[in-house]
């Protein structure tokens, strides 16, 4: 049963339709909040030259002094994935069901990576570690999510049919695949990492100058 039609049940229409305009509202702010992530995102890797057409999405407004390109990137990616469900409801489960392996998937990398090259980078420890307790920890948390994200490939119902098929495993290869023949193709020859360094040095340093005179001047 759709979850208008259970409101409406649940509240009579005045109640239903309150209980509905909170829903609206709610998926309003979310869609904001993740577009908001998804853009950031969006424009610190083309910012570091680790997207296709990284220049033009890195751009920045001069008006604004935003990402607008970025913006109006991640909205009309996100709104084509939406017009998918029109034509092909399979297609649209597909896609959305890899994001919860990928995230999880995103988590193991990185400590995938600390755990296989800790002796070639030099990696600075937080406040608070886990010490000795720290890579079988990690171990733990790779076998886990490796696990965890395999039965989330699954199909729902046995037995397996065209219909009932899980093909969010198809999505994650596409992705794999685009992404490793991206890097191999054009990013890893001009991919370095962040370049925060370079951010930080832009920043005229007046500014932080000016702030310092003027708590030492207060104090």
């Amino acid at each position: 049963m759709p979850a208008a039609q259970l409101f409406l049940n649940a509240g009579g229409r005045t109640g239903g339709t309150v209980m509905w305009f909170f829903v609206i509202l709610v998926q309003f702010f979310t869609g904001c909040s993740a577009m908001l992530a998804d853009t950031r995102m969006t424009y610190a890797f083309a910012r570091d030259e680790a997207l296709p057409f990284s220049k033009l999405l890195a751009k920045i407004n001069g008006i604004t002094h935003t990402p607008v390109n970025s913006v109006w990137f991640v909205v009309f990616f996100s709104t084509v994935l939406n017009l998918i469900a029109i034509g092909s409801t399979e297609t649209a489960t597909a896609i959305f069901n890899v994001t919860a392996p990928a995230l999880d998937i995103s988590y193991i990398s990185v400590i995938l990576a600390h755990r296989i090259y800790r002796d070639r980078v030099q990696f600075i420890e937080g406040p608070y570690t886990l010490g000795r307790w720290g890579p079988p920890v990690n171990w733990i948390s790779i076998a886990w999510v490796i696990f965890i994200s395999v039965i989330l490939f699954f199909p729902p119902t046995r037995p397996i049919t065209a219909s009932n098929m899980n093909y969010a495993i198809c999505v994650a290869l596409f992705i794999a695949l685009f992404s490793l023949s991206w890097w191999w193709l054009s990013a890893r020859n001009k991919y370095i990492g962040p370049r925060t360094k370079e951010l930080m040095q832009s920043v005229p340093e007046d500014d932080y100058d000016d702030g310092d005179h003027r708590n030492s001047t207060d104090v």
